[in-house]
């Protein structure tokens, strides 16, 4: 079984948060639904049509249709590289939790703690609606402070966020990071710049009657987690990195690396559920569903 990752070491810390702009076009993706889309192309269609000669107004939607359709063609034929495939780990593979110095010592030997945080607007104007901007710039600053090298002394690993619309067409966004253990989210959560966001939340809380605040915390004692990728590209577990201090040396200097925990899943003990828990013995030979087709 091997202890090193399938991925690269990097010297700087790699950011897994999104820079505000995505998240403001990811937002704008989300409130926007398929009807105010349409009705919104028909508007700019028939202002065309309006300004211009029909040729000249019809030209452009059938040019970018035209562009899109021999796109989505060549891609598929192979004849060009397929967008959706960028940074996949076509092996399979185990998001594996390192110790503080940046040192595999085995499957499922480090516990780890979960933290779910979303907010989400409960209005017609979705992320554009009053005081939802004060939401995501505090956000935003808290997510760059993780996001510091020195974060991970902190006990912060990584995180990934997601967008996505509930069931009444309410735009949410989470955030889903990973940490040492749940005394080091609970130190965070009274750390400045989270009790800033605090106190404002509590301070207006009457006017905020359309934004939505949840977080959920688990911790998983080590032996009880695991995971496996298939086809997909580092994310949530998969994607956090540990600082390994004098990692290689240049120039007779010793220098940092950034590594990543996620590890080769096709062969050994990781091969497995129980195996990548930290099991060994007859709890992972039981654990084995016939042929192993990811060893070919």
């Amino acid at each position: 079984m091997s202890s090193e990752s399938i991925l690269p070491p990097l010297s700087v810390r790699p950011n897994t948060a999104k820079t505000r702009i995505q998240k403001l076009w990811g937002g704008i993706q989300v409130d926007f639904n398929l009807s105010t889309t349409l009705l919104l192309g028909a508007v700019l269609q028939s202002l065309l049509v309006l300004i211009l000669p029909t040729r000249y107004a019809v030209t452009p939607a059938i040019i970018f249709l035209g562009i899109r359709i021999i796109d989505v063609v060549l891609v598929t034929k192979g004849f060009k590289p397929n967008p959706y495939l960028r940074d996949v780990v076509f092996k399979k593979s185990t998001p594996q939790v390192l110790d503080r110095n940046g040192e595999f010592n085995g499957p499922g030997q480090e516990k780890v703690a979960i933290l779910l945080l979303a907010a989400k607007s409960n209005h017609p104007l979705g992320i554009f609606a009053p005081d939802y901007r004060t939401v995501d710039e505090f956000t935003t600053k808290m997510s760059a402070q993780l996001e510091d090298p020195m974060s991970q002394d902190a006990g912060f690993l990584g995180q990934t966020r997601f967008t996505r619309r509930d069931d009444n067409g309410a735009t949410e966004n989470m955030i889903i990071s990973y940490w040492r253990s749940l005394s080091d989210v609970h130190a965070y959560a009274h750390s400045p710049l989270h009790r800033e966001a605090w106190l404002w939340w509590d301070k207006t809380l009457s006017v905020h009657k359309h934004i939505g605040f949840m977080h959920e915390v688990f911790e998983a004692p080590r032996g009880m987690w695991e995971g496996v990728y298939i086809n997909f590209q580092p994310v949530l577990l998969g994607a956090t990195t540990y600082l390994r201090r004098g990692g290689k040396t240049e120039a007779g200097r010793v220098q940092d690396e950034w590594v990543s925990g996620l590890l080769d899943a096709n062969r050994g003990r990781l091969k497995t559920s129980n195996g990548r828990r930290g099991l060994s013995g007859e709890d992972v030979e039981v654990d084995k569903f016939g042929k192993n087709y990811y060893e070919e």
